[in-house]
């Protein structure tokens, strides 16, 4: 943040600080996912390919698990806190999907996906769950497609009720180049445009208020191989947020991932190593931090369709 900023502003911005860097972890997993699927309509990717997925997988399970010192450091541990579990259908898109509720507890978050005759999403729901009996329904989407296949359209759906609107607009070459979100309940709306290179890979976001100023923005560097090797985070358009740098192995799976803060000078860096099965898809994870310390291990159990 530039010097020249009043002191009490700099305090009011680092009390949000955590919450922002939250909202920019949020908006770069929607969109990344978001810039994959909506490329144009020849070049979209299935869900189990976006998620670095080979073969015909039918299901995966993620387990994650934490390790660390206990009893000023004399005693390790290794505990799980996290499991997700999703299934696809033979065009690699998602049918089903159940993780751990924000809630926490007992209570789950279960999505369900439909599908049109031409292979195109046309429905979520999302439903929690307390052990095996349903709780509360929470959102459901639908989407609309345009005569070229791309999605024009998503309504989204509160208990029932109308609750947003999302409008897109594509480039020539089927690319989405914007997306315009309306609140049904208080008409506020924000725009996001995204700027793409020849390759039709998205390298900037950008986030519009009501009054035509920017919210933030993202920009990503990648390599020849289409894989994001840089992301810069901004608070409206030049105030610097974080920035997080990526180097891949040849299974394109990160193997170092560098994070800079640049409000508070502050950067982590983390190393992963992996376990691949016969169809190199990795079935472990572990990631280290600087001093080499096993912080976290992910690991998945993938199921495939007979070929």
């Amino acid at each position: 943040m530039p010097k020249i900023f009043l002191q009490i502003q700099l305090l009011i911005f680092k009390l949000n600080i955590v919450k922002r860097i939250a909202l920019f972890l949020i908006c770069f997993t929607v969109f990344f996912i978001f810039s994959q699927t909506t490329n144009a309509q020849s070049n979209k990717m299935s869900d189990a390919e976006v998620e670095g997925l080979r073969g015909k997988v039918m299901s995966i399970k993620y387990k994650y698990y934490e390790e660390g010192t206990t009893f000023f450091g004399l005693i390790p541990f290794k505990k799980e806190f996290s499991d997700e579990y999703k299934e696809f259908n033979k065009k690699g898109n998602l049918v089903f999907k159940d993780k751990p509720s924000y809630q926490g507890g007992n209570y789950r978050d279960r999505e369900f996906y439909k599908y049109n005759d031409k292979g195109d999403c046309i429905e979520i729901s999302d439903t929690i769950y307390e052990n095996v009996n349903k709780y509360s329904y929470l959102n459901r989407y639908e989407y609309i497609y345009d005569k070229k296949g791309n999605i024009s359209e998503k309504k989204r759906y509160f208990n029932n009720k109308s609750s947003n609107d999302y409008f897109y607009k594509y480039d020539d070459k089927g690319n989405c180049i914007e997306m315009l979100s309306k609140e049904i309940t208080d008409s506020s709306f924000s725009k996001h445009i995204y700027l793409r290179d020849t390759n039709g890979q998205m390298i900037v976001c950008q986030s519009y208020n009501k009054l035509g100023g920017i919210n933030y923005k993202l920009v990503f560097a990648l390599d020849n191989k289409g894989n994001i090797i840089k992301i810069e985070s901004f608070f409206g358009d030049i105030n610097k947020g974080n920035e997080t740098l990526y180097i891949y192995n040849s299974e394109r799976d990160v193997i170092v991932e560098v994070n800079y803060n640049n409000l508070d000078n502050y950067y982590y860096a983390s190393t992963f190593k992996y376990k691949y099965d016969t169809k190199d898809n990795w079935l472990k994870k572990i990631e280290y931090n600087e001093k080499g310390k096993i912080i976290k291990i992910t690991k998945r159990k993938i199921k495939y369709y007979d070929d």
